[in-house]
């Protein structure tokens, strides 16, 4: 089950902790960090319980945003 805090290794062989994990429009986002190398990360989606990086650029931006407002408030 991912949660924040929760520590995952992706098919980059890097070790991410869940930082942020929401639900928005019946979409799960995920905000990573690499452990080892924090200017790393991955915003991205779960689909079939596989992290999936956010390649389109408007999606990104709102993600980005909502990211920062959960982590500021």
């Amino acid at each position: 089950m991912l949660e924040k805090g929760k520590i995952l290794t992706l098919s980059d062989d890097n070790d991410y902790s869940i930082v942020d994990l929401f639900t928005d429009n019946n979409v799960s986002y995920i905000y990573l960090v690499d452990i080892n190398n924090n200017a790393n990360v991955i915003y991205g989606k779960v689909e079939n319980d596989e992290v999936v990086s956010i390649e389109d650029v408007d999606e990104l931006e709102k993600v980005i945003k909502m990211v920062n407002d959960n982590l500021h408030h």
